[in-house]
């Protein structure tokens, strides 16, 4: 008999054992702790044998340290989507979605998400059920996004990992795209559009590695993805509070003297300070954005730039003029790979007019 602990008390077999040790993990994960195995070791309950021991520090480090992540990881992705023990999946680099086993209990899946949030030090919970945040696991850079199943009628929490490459891709990874190089060395104002995770952020960190090195760099984020080695840059980071939002950094910003305002992603108030720092003769700028096709993302900033301008009669058309005057190129992005690439040209009555320049390669000068 295997009597570490409690001397008095009755030895458990391993059901019940485990059963006990889940609950000590529980206590210490509401008081927003996770224990090490030295101070989880010294709440355990009498055991029967040296290999139920064995079976609850198995359990314990699977929880905590999650090594079985680290086989997972190592799989080819971008995106790891952990919807459930069975329902889990990896996106490849072709765009094809894959099944993903996770090695756990369904019933300890929380604990799992609970402990995640715990070390990266986020508030998550029912009164705070969505989080977003960038970290590390085994060497590698993720964005994790969390979403707490108070949110849904399942009551099952997810996990997304979004890979970040610490160093920029290749240029010619991207497909055709090499010409855009000189678009970024002759400072041409560059919308880059698509789906969520079609490649926006990975194409505009490559971009930046063609900026030239003197320039100052102003880079404003929801969420820390572009990772750039440029020398000079000052980064901006969006908060919670109207003084912390990416609008009033990008008015801010304007102070400093930026050569190139980088935005990372538009998707409401900061698209009126982004376009008029253009309108007002700053060059280089490039953001990115959720649209269909290049086309319909300068409708989808004509109507964000509509509805956050704070101006009720300001006409479409307007708008419009005023995107196609400073705008000059849209890059339109599918499954990692450059699709398409229109070069603006104007406006008439609120309708954009543009060419495509993927196959041309000759129309930004």
């Amino acid at each position: 008999m295997l009597s570490l602990f409690k001397e008095n008390a009755l030895p458990l077999n391993r059901s019940d054992a485990m059963t006990q040790a889940r609950r000590i993990l529980i206590s210490a994960l509401n008081k927003g702790m996770v224990p090490t195995w030295d101070q989880y070791f010294q709440e355990l309950p009498t055991l029967n044998e040296a290999e139920d021991l064995e079976a609850i520090k198995n359990y314990f480090l699977n929880l905590t340290q999650w090594s079985f992540l680290e086989e997972v990881l190592d799989q080819e992705a971008t995106e790891f989507f952990f919807h459930s023990v069975k329902k889990s999946q990896r996106l490849n680099f072709a765009g094809e979605k894959i099944d993903l086993p996770v090695p756990l209990q369904s019933e300890d899946w929380q604990l799992w998400l609970e402990i995640i949030s715990i070390k990266y030090k986020q508030n998550w919970n029912v009164q705070n059920p969505f989080c977003s945040f960038f970290g590390e696991l085994f060497g590698k850079s993720f964005r994790f996004s969390m979403i707490h199943g108070s949110t849904s009628p399942t009551g099952i929490s997810k996990l997304m990992l979004r890979s970040l490459a610490k160093r920029p891709h290749a240029i010619s990874s991207f497909g055709e795209s090499e010409f855009l190089v000189g678009l970024v060395q002759t400072k041409k104002n560059v919308l880059i559009a698509g789906s969520t995770g079609s490649g926006k952020t990975s194409l505009l960190t490559t971009l930046l590695d063609y900026v030239e090195p003197e320039e100052h760099l102003v880079v404003l984020e929801d969420t820390f993805e572009i990772i750039s080695q440029h020398p000079h840059q000052t980064r901006f980071l969006s908060g919670d509070t109207p003084q912390t939002s990416l609008r009033s950094y990008l008015a801010y910003s304007l102070r400093l003297s930026p050569d190139r305002i980088i935005l990372g992603e538009m998707r409401s108030h900061e698209v009126v300070p982004f376009l008029m720092a253009m309108n007002t003769g700053h060059k280089g700028l490039m953001g990115t954005l959720h649209a269909s096709n290049a086309a319909d993302a300068l409708n989808r900033v004509a109507l964000l730039f509509t509805l956050y301008a704070g101006e009720a009669n300001l006409a479409f058309e307007k708008v419009m003029e005023l995107i196609c005057r400073n705008l000059e190129y849209v890059v339109f992005m599918e499954n990692k790979k450059v699709k398409e690439v229109i070069r603006i040209l104007g406006s008439d009555k609120g309708v954009p007019f543009f060419e495509n320049v993927l196959e041309t390669k000759s129309g930004w000068q």
